[in-house]
C-alpha cells in the first residue's frame, strides 16, 4: 500500500465527513499558495493537452465513457476551468455516451443513509450532484438524463443515456444488474479518472457486491431499511427502499483491485502532476467476481468500527 493510500484510509477511519471536508479545503488552499512552485516543477497543460493524454491511453472502441473527476486536484497546472473541462469530455466521448456520477449524500453532519432517515425525499430535478462542479454543470446541461436513486444516481448524455439510467429505481440493489453500473458492465464502458486515484473514486468496484448478493463473501449491515420518496422528471412521486450496505466492520481497500485484475486492466499514470487512470467496467466486474467466488474481496475486517 502506498503512502497516499495508507493516509487516505487512516483519515477516513479517524475523522468525520465534516473534518475531511475541512482538511480538503486546507489542502486546496495550500496548493493555491504553492501554485507558482508547482507550475515550475510540473509545467502547465490545457484541455487539448489533457485530451491528447487520455486519447493516447483509451481504447478506440467503446460505447460509454464514465468519468470521475476533480478540477481542484488539477490545479494549478491545469489552465482551464470546470466548463472547459466538461466540453473537452463531451468531445472525448464524441458520438458515444458520456456518463458521470451524480451522487448526493446529504450534509457533512448528517451523511448518506442518516440524511435520508431525516429527509426522506430525492427529487431528480432539483437535488444537486455533490461529485464536483463538473458533474453539477453536466447535470444542468440540456439533454442529460439522471438515474433515479437517492445516493448513487448516474448522469448520462448520448445514445445510451436512457438505457443506462432507465431502471435504477427498479433495482433492489444500488449497484445491481438493473443499475447503471450493471448496464455499464454489459456494454463497452471505459472508465476514466481525471485528477483522482482509482482507489478513491472507482464506484464500479461495488457492482459485483450487489449482483452476487448472498454469494458475496462480506456480510451486510444489520440495520433497519431506509425508505425514501423519489420524485421523477415528470414530478411523479413513488416509494423506494434503499438496499442494506456492507457491514461497517469491513473497510473497502479498492487499491487491492490491482492485485485481482489482469496486468494492464487498470492503468494509472501521472500527467504533469495530475493523477489519471483508465479501466473498463466489465474488467472490473470480472476481477471482483473471480475474487469473491474464491472467498476474497476488496474489504478488510475491522472489528473496532
Amino acid at each position: 500500500m502506498s503512502v497516499a493510500q495508507t493516509f487516505y484510509h487512516r483519515l477516513r477511519r479517524m475523522t468525520s465527513q465534516r473534518q475531511r471536508d475541512r482538511f480538503k479545503a486546507r489542502v486546496n488552499h495550500a496548493r493555491k499558495l504553492a501554485g507558482p512552485l508547482l507550475k515550475r516543477w510540473h509545467g502547465t497543460f490545457d484541455d487539448a493537452d489533457l485530451e491528447a493524454a487520455l486519447r493516447a491511453r483509451a481504447p478506440a472502441d467503446f460505447d460509454i465513457l464514465m468519468v470521475h473527476t476533480s478540477v481542484g486536484n488539477l490545479l494549478p497546472m491545469y489552465q482551464g476551468d470546470a466548463r472547459s473541462l466538461l466540453e473537452m469530455l463531451v468531445r472525448l466521448a464524441g458520438p458515444r455516451t458520456l456518463a458521470m456520477p451524480g451522487f448526493f449524500f446529504g450534509a457533512a453532519d448528517c451523511f448518506n443513509r442518516d440524511y435520508y432517515r431525516r429527509n426522506p425525499k430525492f427529487d431528480v430535478r432539483r437535488t444537486p450532484s455533490q461529485m464536483g462542479l463538473v458533474t453539477e454543470l453536466f447535470r444542468r446541461r440540456k439533454g442529460v438524463v439522471r438515474s433515479l436513486h437517492p445516493t448513487h444516481s448516474v448522469l448520462a448524455l448520448g445514445p445510451l443515456a436512457e438505457e443506462l439510467c432507465a431502471s435504477h429505481h427498479l433495482s433492489p440493489w444500488t449497484f445491481g444488474e438493473a443499475s447503471p453500473f450493471g448496464v455499464m458492465a454489459r456494454k463497452k464502458t471505459v472508465i476514466v479518472g481525471v485528477g483522482v486515484e482509482y482507489f478513491r473514486s472507482l464506484t464500479q468496484v461495488h457492482s459485483m457486491e450487489d449482483i452476487l448478493a448472498e454469494r458475496f463473501p462480506v456480510p451486510r449491515a444489520d440495520e433497519p431499511p431506509v425508505k425514501v420518496t423519489i420524485v421523477d422528471r415528470q414530478g411523479a412521486a413513488f416509494d423506494y427502499e434503499m438496499s442494506r450496505p456492507i457491514s461497517r466492520q469491513y473497510i473497502l481497500h479498492a487499491e487491492r483491485l490491482g492485485k485481482f485484475a489482469a496486468p494492464g486492466d487498470v492503468t494509472e499514470w501521472t500527467f504533469r502532476g495530475t493523477k489519471l487512470y483508465i479501466t473498463q467496467a466489465d474488467k472490473v466486474n470480472l476481477a471482483v467476481e473471480a475474487a469473491a467466488l474464491r472467498g476474497d474481496s476488496l474489504y478488510n475486517y475491522s472489528p473496532s468500527r
